[in-house]
C-alpha cells in the first residue's frame, strides 16, 4: 500500500490534472485504485454500493487513459490529440463520479482535491523559495508567507498551459494564453510585494533579469 501522501497526490492526478494524468502508467492496474478508493471511502463516507461503483469507474478511466496515451512513446506523438483524448477521458470520469456521489460528497471531493492540489504546488514553490533564501536574506516568516503566493501562481500557470495544450495555437489563442499567464505573474508579484521589503524586491528583479540574460546566451 502506498503512503497516504502519495495516495492523495495520486487521487488529484487521477481525477483532475491532464498533465499529471499522462504520466500515469498506461494500464488501469498501474494506478493504485485500491488506495484511492480507500482514501475516498474514508473522506467521503462511501457506502458499500458506492465503493463498487467508484472502483468500476476508476478501472474504466484507467483503460481510457491507456488508449488516450498509447502513442506517447511514438517518435513524433500527436500531443494535441493525446491531450484532447485525456481531457475527454477525464470529463467522462467526472460525469461518472457525479452520477455516483451525492452533492454533499462531490463538494467534499472537490475540497479534498483542492487541498491536496495546493499542498503539491506549495511544496514545489518551497523548492524555489529555498533558492531565494540566501540571496534575498529571507526570514522564516517571509519564506512561509511566500509559499501560498508562489504555489497558487504555479498552479494557475500549469492550469493555463494544460487548458491550451490540445488547441491549435493561432495568433488569438497565443495572445489569450499570454494574457492569462501575465495576469497570474502580476498577481504573484503583487502578493510578493506585500511580503518582501523594497530592497528584497529590487534584488529579486535583478536576479530575474540576470537569469533572462543567461538564457539568451545559451
Amino acid at each position: 500500500m502506498l503512503s497516504k501522501s502519495v495516495m492523495r497526490a495520486g487521487l488529484v492526478a487521477t481525477m483532475f490534472t491532464a498533465s499529471m494524468v499522462t504520466a500515469l502508467p498506461a494500464q488501469s492496474d498501474g494506478m493504485d485504485i485500491e488506495g484511492i478508493v480507500e482514501e475516498l471511502t474514508v473522506e467521503l463516507e462511501l457506502s458499500d454500493e458506492q465503493v463498487g461503483q467508484v472502483t468500476e469507474a476508476l478501472q474504466g478511466f484507467g483503460v481510457a487513459l491507456a488508449e488516450a496515451t498509447a502513442t506517447a512513446e511514438d517518435e513524433e506523438p500527436d500531443t494535441q490529440a493525446m491531450m484532447g483524448a485525456v481531457k475527454a477521458a477525464r470529463a467522462d470520469f467526472r460525469s461518472d463520479m457525479e452520477s455516483i456521489l451525492s452533492e454533499e460528497q462531490l463538494t467534499a471531493l472537490d475540497a479534498l482535491v483542492d487541498e491536496v492540489f495546493q499542498e503539491i504546488f506549495e511544496s514545489l514553490a518551497e523548492l524555489k523559495i529555498t533558492d531565494l533564501r540566501a540571496p534575498l536574506e529571507l526570514t522564516d516568516e517571509q519564506a512561509d508567507a511566500l509559499k501560498p503566493v508562489m504555489g497558487t501562481a504555479m498552479r494557475g500557470m500549469v492550469a493555463v498551459i494544460v487548458d491550451y495544450s490540445d488547441k491549435r495555437m493561432g495568433p488569438r489563442s497565443k495572445l489569450g494564453m499570454a494574457n492569462k499567464l501575465k495576469k497570474i505573474q502580476s498577481d504573484m508579484n503583487a502578493g510578493m510585494a506585500e511580503i518582501l521589503t523594497p530592497e528584497q524586491i529590487e534584488k529579486h528583479e535583478a536576479m530575474k533579469e540576470a537569469q533572462k540574460e543567461a538564457q539568451k546566451e545559451d
